[in-house]
């Protein structure tokens, strides 16, 4: 038998599929995910690999993996980026392949990000995942729909060894489509522009102990919510934190940098709520091709 789909009958309906993305919770880590005007920041050629697995024991829970890589170019002012990300939910997989095109400018102890990111992305949906319970439901006319459609991000990031600040808009061409759907008032799927703003701050407490905060605030139409972070940085080499989240989420990660250009981390998500009552676990590994060796600042924060 086909098994039901607790995401689609509790937290979303066909619409809703369109305007989700991926939610990360190691964003500290991987920037260029969350703001294109973070290309180039690490004055390296700089690739990340994460791997998500959310609400784990669900049906159709959300799995996502992302891949990017960005670099300075010999013109210090510009930078260019590549973005990879492979996302699933319940009956739909999602790819988005992006370039990344930044350019910075110097301002007060600190550099100032423009960066454009464009690509494309594409819904593949197999409706044969679905048992549906209700005549009412918005059953789709074929077994599965296919769509690939242009997207366009841009954000603007400032930065200096131990602060950042930047805002992002996504899905600036707002992208829409047509599920093959019964039910004509949910056909119409749409990739709403999303607002997202982070800030970063980090404190040295002695020689070997340093606290590092963090916050992320997403945003869509008028809603909103903000996610807190708190971590102690160990000589510069082991890192341990706390997420507080809108989702009555406490993320639990840890971050080890195995030598001065590989790092790797890992998030663990306990979710106290009726609904899901379960983890999602996050993985990283992150590496900087010193090829700027002149330019890069150790320790790096950010």
């Amino acid at each position: 038998m086909k098994k039901i789909l607790l995401i689609l009958t509790v937290l979303m309906t066909l619409q809703a599929f369109a305007q989700q993305d991926p939610q990360y919770s190691l964003y500290m880590f991987n920037p260029l995910g969350v703001n294109p005007g973070y290309a180039g920041s690490r004055d390296a050629i700089s690739g990340v690999l994460l791997h998500r697995s959310q609400w784990v024991g669900l049906d159709g829970a959300p799995t996502t993996q992302v891949f990017t890589l960005h670099s300075p170019l010999k013109n210090q002012n510009m930078a260019l980026g590549f973005q990879l990300i492979n996302d699933n939910i319940g009956p739909r997989t999602t790819q988005d392949i992006s370039l990344v095109y930044a350019y910075k400018i110097k301002l007060g102890r600190g550099k100032l990000a423009f960066g454009l990111r464009g690509g494309i992305l594409n819904y593949q949906y197999d409706w044969a995942k679905i048992e549906y319970k209700d005549q009412d439901d918005a059953i789709p006319t074929t077994a599965n729909d296919n769509f690939i459609l242009p997207n366009f991000d841009f954000g603007i990031y400032y930065n200096t060894n131990k602060f950042y600040a930047g805002i992002a808009l996504d899905h600036l061409n707002q992208a829409k489509y047509n599920l093959s759907v019964i039910d004509t008032s949910t056909s119409v799927a749409r990739k709403y522009i999303n607002l997202t703003m982070t800030a970063g701050r980090a404190f040295a407490l002695s020689d070997n102990l340093t606290l590092k905060t963090s916050a992320i605030l997403r945003g869509q139409s008028k809603q909103g919510h903000i996610d807190i972070n708190g971590s102690l940085l160990i000589k510069n080499k082991f890192l341990v934190g706390l997420t507080l989240t809108h989702r009555q989420t406490f993320v639990f990660m840890t971050e080890i940098n195995i030598t001065k250009t590989l790092k790797m981390g890992y998030a663990y998500d306990y979710t106290a709520t009726q609904l899901t009552n379960g983890s999602s676990h996050e993985l990283f590994i992150g590496y900087d091709f010193n090829t700027f060796k002149s330019k890069v600042v150790s320790p790096r924060y950010f």
